[in-house]
């Protein structure tokens, strides 16, 4: 009698199994196998000879795959869904079957393994299941609880600042825990209390497993209200249930989250430590990528997409046989032990006493001085002023002095040169005009240095030369940065509790620039130079910042030299950000940049709007020659079409659209779709300001409207919806933009027309406010009478 086990998912019940076969096999006589499923290659014809297999993994090896179909097997079962389709046997014998396998545990694998027996024709005795908590605490001192008061009532540190971890049942069930272990111990080291929760994770309604978003609100909830301060997730994929439950249907998946509410219930950091599942901790190390790509999608993209921050490498997996064991990267423990810290400290202070350190983006040295603080769409200066006086009301301590407006910031910076040495401003005139607000010297600044790993002071040598060289004015001046009478200049200017800086350059020689050095700003190879270090060291160990602000899209720090995703200590974005949390301002418009913000400086982005937008009016004059040719062809008036068609070349080779010799209908055909490009085409309304949308109700109608100009998965354009109202083809409309449409006008001037009248009518829904169907229809009919000439409805 032959059995067999193919297990995959890291396979951590597969020690469990062969122990319990071994010891069956000796009383019950029958050959087995228990394998990986990336090992289950090795052992096709057994698998072929089995009279019962067992599956618990996602994919099977076509091979294994086609020997289960052709094998003997009496009873096939599988635990997961991707391959109900191999089944065989009663419906009952597989469903109990896999619920002995789910709860798991020796008792309960020891009755999967009776009941296959049975199956075979054994005399076996089979005990019910075992119950075993789907999820539950568990601490390693203290014991298992299933609920939150108990385990208090028991806990030492329970008046500590307390945090939360969450872990897959499976790690505890098969003593796969090191890491947890490791993490518990030194959070209660420094002074902190935990609340470890391990959980299935994913929800089963027939076997009423809870999800992991039961899980924390089971335990880390009380009285509608966090008992934790911080959030550790070590488990996988989403952390919600994204309405994969919703009692509708499933198309309502990523529509329906209702967690979002009890995310906000919490209103706590969540951050995500990461298991490494294909990779040992050496592998990860010596990777310069960083983390396996499976790993990055399952336990970076997708918690991400919960709001979830800081993906720290906390642990990688090794195999010994067929067994997968998770083992912690210790330095990370500590590290992520020192940033937790951190955030209940900002947490746990007064406004008052909260010190901020605002980063401003620095652009090269090749544009000027005036060219401070610049981000994608963003008006930086009035939105830290504005962020300044929000502050100054909430009780943070910002000084007497703050400046009205953007404007006003920018030229006490300029006139304090509280900026990086540039080609035109030597570090001289920064110390004389008062833009240094602190030196670092030698002894300091070497205490900072031979904290580095040996390897990383190693290649900043390569590259910048020895810090005490570079103080002593002993290399050559690019390679020098900010240094005044052997020390570093920090430059910035401080208002009160908040320090607003310039982003360190590097590679910059001041006043001896020949313009060529900055090519390496992204660079991705170099290292920062010492002053660069220097100063996030100074903001985060002499300051003492409580958060770090950078503001604006995009900086330098999260390009810096390092892994991609799946830092460690030697990654400068890591080395650089220190154990400070860290926030980002960040345009929403551009998220391939920002998630390698999230991912490589573990920052928390606060997104901003994009600027006003609206289409782009130009080359009307073109436009309307066009419709008058257009309609001269119509009449038959040749002659005049004619004259036209030579203006309207004129005018096109004024706008500097490439005309080539060929038939009037082709350059006719090229103008028109030329242009419907350039108007199709969105620009700025200026700039954003953080948290003040536009309140002028032209610029925002026309934003509205701009916004709504294009079909989304989701909804249909405002304009297809104009031109189904009007009883035209919109798809037609598009693909024909020269072509004439039944009110004589082309069908990109059509598309012009919808767009004004969109406007329109969302300008006065704006101004008239809590209108009602019948009103909006009646403002909608006459801005098309006055748009267009005309009412079909």
């Amino acid at each position: 009698m032959n059995i067999s086990f193919i297990i995959g998912y890291g396979g951590s019940a597969l020690k469990t199994i062969k122990e319990v076969l071994q010891e069956e096999a000796k009383k019950y006589h029958f050959d087995y196998v228990a394998v990986r499923d990336t090992h289950s290659r090795e052992y096709v014809e057994f698998i072929r000879s089995s009279d019962a297999i067992f599956i618990y993994c996602s994919e099977l090896p076509e091979e294994v795959e086609r020997s289960i179909t052709s094998s003997k097997a009496r009873l096939i079962i599988s635990a997961s869904d991707s391959h109900y389709h191999l089944a065989r046997g009663s419906r009952e014998t597989i469903s109990k079957a896999i619920l002995y396998f789910k709860v798991g545990g020796i008792s309960n694998i020891k009755n999967l393994i009776h009941l296959i027996l049975k199956e075979l024709g054994l005399n076996v005795e089979i005990k019910d299941v075992e119950c075993i908590p789907w999820h539950g605490i568990w601490h390693p001192r203290y014991g298992l609880f299933t609920d939150i008061d108990s385990y208090l009532s028991k806990y030492p540190y329970r008046d500590k600042p307390l945090i939360g971890i969450l872990f897959y049942r499976s790690r505890w069930l098969y003593d796969d825990i090191q890491p947890i272990k490791l993490l518990i111990k030194y959070l209660e080291d420094e002074g902190l209390g935990v609340v470890p929760v391990f959980t299935y994770s994913f929800k089963d309604l027939r076997l009423g497993i809870p999800s992991a978003e039961d899980s924390i609100r089971n335990f880390f909830i009380r009285d509608n209200k966090p008992i934790i301060e911080i959030l550790l997730n070590t488990t996988s994929f989403f952390i919600l249930d994204h309405g994969r439950w919703h009692k509708s249907n499933s198309s309502n998946r990523f529509k329906v989250v209702n967690g979002i509410d009890m995310l906000k219930e919490l209103g706590i950091p969540i951050i995500q430590l990461i298991h490494a599942s294909t990779q040992s901790v050496e592998d990860w190390l010596n990777n310069p990528n960083g983390l396996d790509y499976i790993s990055q999608v399952y336990q970076v993209i997708m918690p991400e997409v919960d709001g979830i921050v800081e993906p720290i490498f906390l642990a990688g997996s090794k195999i010994i046989g067929d067994e997968k064991k998770f083992e912690a990267y210790e330095n990370h423990v500590k590290y992520i032990v020192k940033r937790i810290k951190r955030w209940i400290k900002l947490r746990r202070k007064p406004p008052s006493q909260r010190k901020i350190a605002i980063i401003l983006i620095n652009p090269p040295c090749k544009g000027l001085e005036a060219n401070i603080a610049v981000g994608m769409g963003l008006d930086v200066p009035e939105s830290v002023v504005r962020v300044l006086h929000k502050l100054k009301s909430l009780g943070y301590n910002v000084g007497e002095n703050v400046p009205k407006t953007g404007e006003d910031l920018v030229r006490l910076i300029l006139s304090r040169k509280a900026i990086s040495e540039f080609r035109w401003t030597s570090v001289n005139e920064i110390v004389r005009c008062g833009g240094a607000v602190d030196f670092v010297d030698e002894k300091t600044y070497m205490e900072w240095f031979n904290e580095l790993p040996n390897e990383v002071r190693e290649d900043l040598i390569k590259d910048w030369g020895h810090p005490r060289d570079v103080l002593l004015g002993r290399i050559s001046k690019e390679f020098v940065g900010m240094v005044y009478k052997g020390k570093f200049v920090i430059p910035g200017i401080l208002f009160g509790n908040v320090f607003i800086t310039m982003q360190p350059k590097f590679g910059c020689a001041g006043a001896a620039c020949d313009g060529k050095v900055c090519r390496i700003l992204h660079n991705p190879t170099i290292k920062p130079p010492h002053q660069w270090l220097a100063v996030y060291r100074w903001i985060t160990r002499v300051f003492k910042a409580d958060i770090i602000i950078h503001f604006g899209t995009h900086g330098y720090l999260e390009f810096r030299p390092g892994k991609g995703v799946g830092l460690s200590d030697k990654c400068w974005p890591e080395i650089s950000i220190d154990d400070i949390p860290h926030l980002y301002v960040y345009v929403v418009s551009n998220p391939m940049e920002g998630v390698i913000a999230k991912r490589r400086s573990y920052a928390t982005l606060v997104d901003h709007l994009y600027p006003p937008m609206t289409m782009a009016n130009a080359l009307e004059d073109l436009e309307s020659l066009l419709t008058q040719y257009h309609k001269a062809k119509q009449l038959s008036d040749y002659n005049k079409a004619r004259i036209i068609y030579d203006q309207i070349i004129g005018k096109a080779r004024e706008a500097n659209i490439s005309i080539k010799d060929g038939e009037p209908e082709e350059n006719i055909e090229y103008i028109h779709r030329y242009i419907d490009m350039i108007r199709n085409s969105q620009i700025n309304l200026g700039l954003h300001i953080l948290g003040h949308p536009p309140t002028d109700l032209d610029k925002l109608s026309e934003y509205v409207a701009t916004i709504m100009a294009y079909d989304t998965i989701y909804y249909p354009s405002i304009r297809r919806i104009l031109a189904e109202y009007l009883g035209l083809n919109y798809d037609e409309i598009r693909k024909y933009p020269n072509k004439m449409n039944k009110y004589g006008l082309t069908n990109s001037e059509i598309l012009s027309r919808l767009h004004e009248v969109a406007k329109n009518v969302i300008k006065r829904i704006l101004q008239e406010n809590a209108l009602g169907e019948d009103e909006i229809m009646k403002i909608l009919n006459e801005e098309i009478q006055r748009h267009l000439g005309g009412n079909t409805c």
